[in-house]
């Protein structure tokens, strides 16, 4: 004490500071106590603050600290320590003042801290001194050695320790030891979001994989917990004027926080601000990471839980009121991070499922269900709900923490919502679609009724094209797919047309019809008629609905067929599907549409067609033809020698026109009119007819005159109109299978040498058309077949059984079928037909007068070189014409033949069709008779002379035929020529 009073003012202040720099803690203590009236408690502090070395271990000073800060000293321990004063004591008093002028004290209060009262110095000088270690030495595990003995001497001091050092000594050196910590100006100046952020970002690293779970509710309670301690001193440091403005890092990292806690309705305490950080981190987090969110959740009780480490010492943390509202907070920021997942995996499901399952032991709620439970088991939705019917339920992130959110918002309502869309997004997975909840929540609050079925087709597309299923699996789905519908409410007793669930705004029907395709897509027929035929009717489904479905579905696999053979591909599952439900709808004209569609187009798949530009045939072709009887000629001239098939082709034809449904008009496609069987039957011989037709003008095409006659006189006699169908009809349906789906191109003409002939393939089926009659394809077969000149090499000139010249033998088949058309021919026609005819008369006419002049060279010849021996000469004549006499006759003339025409049609309107079918035979008779040089006399100046040969044998002569046939035409068209008298006939149908 003596050296120390020898002293002056500034050199004891000298000496204080030397000593300080020293870390000398006895001998300042000794000075300052030995000087008080040098050193008063503020001074010492400062200098202590200013030059005490930062890495002195604090407990060589908190005692001093305590005695000074106090001005308690302990007695007996002042002159323990004598004073070393040679460093200042020869310093003058003036050079002294300068340099404690010159010295550079700090404050005792640091900038951040905002002082409890003014009378009290040792809690700013603890804060400053803490944040001088930390800035100079960045040693804040010595902080607790420093503060721990203070902090019952301010409850500013407890709660800034807790908040601010505990957080920051865990965080740094005992839960992430690896990872860098700020500074505590900077710490003290972040913002709730980025601190957050900072406290819990290390549990989302990968390397954290296994231990996040627990790591996360580590820290929320050792390091968030204890940070929200101090959440009112930070809110009044907010209020502070001085307080500086936040770092720009700092508001961009907090952009997305303030958009989350912007309530209109009702304001967030701005106490529970930093609270509010966290909860919005649950939710954004849970977008990328939802299982590190609900292990948080499993692992935290809430704002109550924290780990403050004893240093509260029993003090209270939160407020009742202020618990119980962040414990609502808390749970709506849970429900939130469920609509916030965007995943669509089974482990997003499964974690929403044990997130359900927190909330309910958190909130006293009635735990949900396994996730694998039976769909009947499933907890049910009251529908008189409000909240389904919220129109103001928002699903985006930036709202789903509004305390007013009608999805979030912590009720009993809201958890049994969630409970369904859990178990809704369960049920798809098992559908194989997954999906997120929150899509599902879009699904069921925003997508449209035509959204809500594209997703139910798509649902439906993806089981039937994918692994096959049994019946059992389909009747699940059919389950899962029902309650989907509404949420396992029975609506069956009050018959509402829509549901609650997910796909509750499509039509009940509409929704069965789905299913049913589906069953019919993938075979299982079974399945089918146990649930929508066989059982009681719960499926909302007529059986006109059902027949609709299945037609559908059927013509569905056969427009998607590539081959028309019924045994494969997607003929054959038409082919089942028909066969299959044919017998349950007996009555249904439609499937009797189908089965003929089927068996027509099977029968084609033997043939081979190609369509224009090489497009190979296809089944679907036939429905979008506007005319499918059309296709069959080309089916004849792709395929050589076919017309020979022609029953093969009637069939074909008949099935496709009682396939083809007849309509009210051309423009209406949908405007379909029944069928009465003596319509159909009509529809089956005018279809009969015209596949002669094609197939005559088909042989003529090969060049196969026979078959074309032969068809001609044999197969398409004139129609005859008795009404009566020849088999009984069924009732039509205005369903049918088959429908113009877009017309195809007509193509060209297949026979350029056939071009200016008229056309046999007429529409005689499209509807809004005037019907032409029956027998105007009649004539026009004949007039074809009559017309057509065979090549000198057809086969057809070399007939077997024939005697007769080839040449005059044709011509004679040619005159009988130009006869055949001069008498079905309407007026207008008759001047071509004739002309024909005419040609073929000169014709025959010319080729007899050479056979004569050859006979007659022949018998010069013959009486030159044998004279004398006629009786004895075997002569070999040429061959001649059937029925032809010996004698010589002159040829017929148009207006000889006119004045017949009377006579002929006495005896015959039409001789032909009683002769036709022994045509061959009587000529073959004739040809091997004994005169074998009778003529057909062909004087028709007389009546006896035209009707002569018909004495000989009782047989009709192949000329007086014709004769009568072309008098017929005569007479009834070009009578007026001639100045006749028109004969009366019976009108043709």
């Amino acid at each position: 004490m003596a050296e120390a009073a020898r002293l002056s003012v500034p050199q004891s202040v000298l000496l204080a500071v030397q000593y300080a720099t020293e870390a000398n803690i006895t001998a300042l203590r000794t000075l300052t106590i030995s000087r008080k009236d040098a050193f008063n408690p503020q001074l010492t502090l400062r200098i202590i603050l200013s030059y005490l070395p930062e890495s002195t271990e604090p407990t060589l000073y908190t005692t001093f600290v305590h005695e000074t800060a106090s001005r308690i000293y302990s007695e007996g321990q002042d002159n323990a320590t004598p004073l070393d004063i040679s460093p200042v004591v020869d310093l003058s008093e003036n050079i002294a003042r300068k340099r404690v002028h010159k010295l550079h004290l700090l404050q005792i209060a640091h900038s951040s801290y905002t002082p409890d009262t003014s009378e009290d110095i040792l809690t700013p000088f603890l804060v400053h001194r803490v944040h001088r270690i930390d800035a100079e030495t960045g040693l804040l595990e010595l902080v607790p050695q420093l503060i721990v003995p203070f902090l019952r001497h301010s409850e500013y001091l407890r709660t800034w320790f807790i908040s601010s050092i505990l957080p920051l000594l865990r965080y740094g050196y005992e839960y992430h030891p690896h990872n860098t910590i700020p500074t505590l100006q900077e710490f003290g100046q972040m913002k709730g979001a980025k601190v957050v952020d900072m406290f819990l970002s290390p549990t989302r690293k990968p390397a954290a994989d296994k231990k996040a779970g627990p790591q996360i509710g580590r820290d929320l309670r050792g390091l968030v917990g204890p940070w929200m301690y101090g959440h009112n001193e930070r809110k009044r440091r907010k209020l502070d004027t001085g307080r500086q403005e936040p770092l720009a890092a700092d508001s961009q990292t907090n952009t997305a926080v303030k958009r989350t806690n912007s309530f209109p309705e009702e304001a967030v305490p701005e106490s529970d601000e930093d609270w509010e950080c966290l909860f919005a981190w649950f939710v954004h987090t849970a977008t990328d990471d939802f299982p590190l969110v609900t292990s948080a959740i499993e692992d935290w009780d809430g704002p109550g839980d924290v780990d403050l480490g004893g240093y509260d010492e029993g003090h209270q943390y939160l407020e009742e009121e202020m618990q119980r509202r962040l414990e609502i907070r808390y749970a709506q920021s849970a429900l939130a991070s469920a609509y916030a997942v965007e995943a669509n995996t089974p482990e997003a499901i499964e974690g929403a499922h044990s997130l359900l399952v927190r909330l309910a032991t958190l909130m006293d709620f009635e735990p949900p269900p396994g996730l694998a439970t039976s769909v009947e088991l499933l907890p049910k939705i009251d529908t008189a709900s409000p909240i389904l019917q919220e129109p103001s339920a928002t699903l985006f992130q930036d709202v789903l923490l509004r305390a007013d959110n009608p999805l979030t918002k912590p009720e009993v309502q809201t958890f049994c919502l969630l409970q369904m869309f859990v178990y809704s997004a369960y049920n798809f997975g098992g559908l194989s679609y997954n999906i997120s909840i929150v899509n599902v929540a879009k699904l069921r609050f925003h997508k449209t009724d035509d959204e809500q079925f594209g997703m139910l087709q798509k649902i439906l597309h993806g089981l039937t094209t994918g692994p096959q299923k049994d019946d059992d699996q389909w009747s699940l789905v059919r389950d899962r797919l029902l309650w989907l519908w509404n949420w396992g409410i029975d609506v069956d007793e009050n018959g509402a047309l829509f549901g609650a669930g997910v796909f509750g705004k499509v039509e009940r029907g509409v929704f069965e019809r789905e299913i049913l395709r589906a069953f019919l897509d993938t075979g299982r027929h079974t399945l089918a008629i146990k649930i929508y035929i066989s059982a009681t009717p719960y499926h909302r489904l007529s059986l006109e609905e059902i027949e609709t479905v299945i037609i559908t579905a059927a013509m569905a696999h056969y427009d998607n067929a590539s081959n028309g053979n019924r045994t494969r591909g997607g003929m054959k599952k038409a082919a089942d599907i028909i066969s299959t439900f044919d017998k349950y709808f007996p009555n249904s004209f439609t499937f009797q549409r189908s089965k003929a569609l089927i068996s027509a187009t099977h029968a084609l798949s033997f043939y081979s067609l190609t369509l224009q530009h090489g497009v190979p045939f296809k089944p679907v072709m036939i429905r979008a033809s506007l005319d499918p009887l059309s296709l069959l000629e080309k089916v004849l001239d792709q395929n050589p020698r076919s017309y020979t098939h022609l029953d093969d082709f009637i069939s074909i034809g008949q099935n496709l026109v009682i396939a083809t449904p007849p309509r009210l008009s051309e423009g209406a496609p949908d405007s379909i009119i029944d069928l009465t069987p003596t319509e159909s039957n009509r529809r089956k011989n005018t279809a009969e007819r015209r596949v002669i037709g094609m197939a005559i003008e088909a042989a003529l095409a090969e060049d196969d005159f026979e078959t074309a006659y032969s068809y001609v006189v044999n197969r398409l006699s004139p129609p005859n109109y008795s009404g009566t169908p020849s088999t009984p009809g069924t009732p039509a349906s205005p369903l049918s299978p088959i429908g113009p789906l877009s017309p195809l191109t007509p193509t060209s003409s297949r026979r350029s040498s056939l071009d200016r002939r008229p056309s046999i393939a007429v529409d005689y089926l499209t509807s809004g058309r005037q019907k032409k009659d029956e027998d105007d394809l009649s004539w026009r077969a004949a007039f074809l077949a009559g017309r057509h000149r065979s090549s000198p090499m057809s086969g057809s000139y070399n007939s077997a059984g024939s005697t007769a010249p080839p040449i005059l033998r044709r011509l004679e088949q040619r005159m009988e079928l130009l006869s055949q058309a001069l008498l079905l021919a309407p007026p207008a026609n008759l001047p071509e037909v004739l002309g024909v005819w005419q040609e073929c008369e000169e014709e025959m006419t010319t080729l007899l007068a050479q056979e004569n002049e050859a006979e007659q060279r022949f018998n010069d010849r013959a009486d030159q070189k044998l004279p004398g021996a006629f009786t004895e000469t075997v002569t070999i004549q040429p061959r001649r014409e059937v029925g032809r006499g010996a004698v010589e006759e002159a040829p017929m003339g148009l207006f000889d033949v006119a004045r017949g025409a009377a006579a002929a049609f006495s005896r015959s309107a039409f001789p032909l069709r009683g002769a036709s079918v022994s045509t061959d035979s009587a000529t073959g008779a004739v040809r091997s008779g004994d005169s074998g040089h009778a003529r057909m006399s062909s004087d028709l100046g007389s009546e006896a002379g035209s009707f002569a040969g018909s004495d000989e044998g009782g047989r009709v002569r192949k000329r007086d035929m014709v004769a009568n046939a072309v008098t017929g035409g005569l007479a009834s068209g070009l009578g007026w020529v001639l100045g006749a008298t028109p004969v009366q006939k019976p009108d043709r149908d």
